[in-house]
């Protein structure tokens, strides 16, 4: 990255979520490593394809063929322009994540989507591709978002993720025979002050805060 990107790179990226930014004061502080916890039926996707409409974004796939991401966030009417989707084995990215992450543009976000793969990898080797991510999100002032799906029992290594991320987005979502509520619980923000509750979001369509 270049002096001219650094100065021009944000302090905040934000999330592509209306009502989000404003309650995170701005958005996700640059240099962040994100852990967005989620049920695998929550549709906590849409979260992510969310930051590819106002950041220029490395989507990391390491389940799903890149088309089927990309389609994905087509029937979400979500743009994909700025976004580069790279189906990724979870082996290869742990094992290698310089190739992988090289050449980011300043203020960008990367996504891992899940991060399951990796977090089964030994704990040494796990710590050293975080460690390697983080400095890769300081170095570029991007923000890195690594979706860890909710499994049983616990994956791995989902400890050492969520003790090393700045940030950490919990999405909950609740059915009952009035239908289906989704809320996001900010509950790890170190670079700023998290909601004091958690927050209603609606992911029928583009997601969006409401209630606040």
């Amino acid at each position: 990255m270049s002096d001219r990107d650094a100065l021009d790179a944000p302090e905040q990226l934000s999330t592509g979520v209306p009502g989000l930014d404003d309650a995170l004061g701005g958005g996700l502080p640059a240099g962040d490593l994100v852990a967005l916890v989620a049920p695998f039926t929550s549709g906590a996707e849409r979260l992510l394809y969310a930051l590819g409409t106002e950041n220029p974004t490395r989507y990391c796939s390491t389940l799903r063929p890149p088309a089927e991401v990309r389609d994905a966030m087509a029937a979400a009417d979500l743009p994909v322009d700025r976004v580069d989707v790279r189906g990724l084995d979870a082996d290869a990215l742990v094992e290698d994540p310089s190739e992988h992450l090289a050449g980011l543009d300043a203020g960008s976000a990367v996504v891992i989507d899940p991060a399951t793969g990796l977090e089964r990898t030994g704990e040494d080797t796990y710590q050293s591709f975080l460690e390697d991510l983080k400095r890769h999100c300081r170095t570029t002032e991007s923000v890195a978002v690594c979706h860890c799906p909710r499994t049983t029992p616990r994956t791995l290594r989902r400890d050492l993720t969520l003790a090393r991320a700045d940030t950490t987005l919990v999405l909950h979502r609740e059915v009952d025979p009035g239908g289906t509520r989704s809320y996001l619980d900010v509950g790890k923000f170190r670079h700023g002050r998290p909601p004091g509750e958690p927050l209603p979001v609606d992911l029928s369509g583009t997601p969006v805060v409401t209630g606040r």
